[in-house]
């Protein structure tokens, strides 16, 4: 009886509660204790504060997968944008025979709703219109009220296939900035490898951070990548302006690319290991004036 009630009260909340209630509920279902959102102290606490109650119509832009080259472009940045292939309104106007043999499909107004193809022959094309279809009926913002993603425009963008081939996948930075300075980065890889995706996280020294952040921690101990100083400038420009961002970038052959931006990561709902990162990570968020 207790578990029917609880979906009950689950089901009303979807439908009828407040931001706040959602954003409370949801996190007390994640951690076991709502957050406190009058002072909120640790990084998770101060990410459901950012969803509630700061508002910047740039951030919008930014989310948005396609609209975001827009940005770039404007602060002079439009020579790390990834190779673009095309942008769709529905599954059904991509020409599969036009792609390349590898490419990227991804919808604009979300997180993680991505098909990575390295070989359009073993493509299920009609399951990837499906997937993707559906997809586009998703309303992010809901679940989570992830405000950034609350106005934007679904839709399919495709992009080049990108690969470091020295390590057979994608090697990802994700840069967390505060006040417009990044000051941590998780370094993402082994996707696809045994146990799944694994991270690393260095200081701005590129000293390593032992802390783990919902996902087992790696100790492979990767080098410094050589285009490190010019990562940290292009994540700088990038997170101009923001109490707080994530900024994902990669490098290919060299070449830094653009991966995507993020103010909420994880929805603030992954525990850090050990707990007290949580404040740590969460000292360096100085929260703004309330917009709303």
């Amino acid at each position: 009886m207790g578990n029917f009630f609880a979906k009950l009260k689950r089901s009303w909340l979807k439908r009828f509660g407040s931001d706040r209630q959602i954003v409370e509920q949801l996190y007390k279902s994640e951690h076991g204790h709502l957050p406190d959102l009058l002072q909120p102290r640790t990084f998770n606490e101060k990410v459901q504060w950012y969803k509630l109650h700061y508002r910047n119509p740039l951030m919008t832009l930014a989310s948005d997968k396609y609209r975001v080259r827009e940005h770039l472009t404007q602060i002079g940045l439009g020579h790390i944008l990834n190779e673009l292939h095309g942008v769709y309104d529905c599954a059904d106007e991509i020409d599969f025979d036009a792609l390349p043999d590898a490419f990227v499909l991804k919808t604009t107004h979300g997180s993680g709703m991505n098909i990575l193809c390295k070989n359009k022959a073993a493509l299920d094309r009609e399951e990837c219109r499906r997937k993707l279809d559906r997809w586009l009926k998703t309303d992010f913002y809901r679940p989570g009220r992830e405000w950034a993603y609350k106005n934007i425009r679904p839709r399919i963008v495709c992009e080049k296939y990108l690969e470091n081939a020295e390590h057979g996948e994608l090697i990802d930075y994700k840069f967390y900035c505060y006040g417009g300075k990044p000051e941590m980065v998780f370094l993402c890889f082994n996707r696809f490898g045994p146990g799944g995706l694994r991270h690393e996280c260095y200081d701005m020294a590129w000293q390593q951070i032992h802390v783990l952040k919902g996902r087992p921690a790696a100790t492979a101990n990767h080098p410094r990548p050589r285009q490190f100083e010019e990562l940290i400038a292009i994540a700088t420009k990038l997170a101009a302006g923001f109490p707080f961002v994530r900024v994902d970038l990669y490098v290919v052959q060299g070449r830094i690319i653009f991966g995507e931006m993020t103010f909420y990561p994880d929805s603030g709902l992954l525990p850090f290991s050990p707990p007290e990162f949580n404040r740590f990570f969460g000292d360096l968020f100085v929260l703004p004036e309330k917009s709303v």
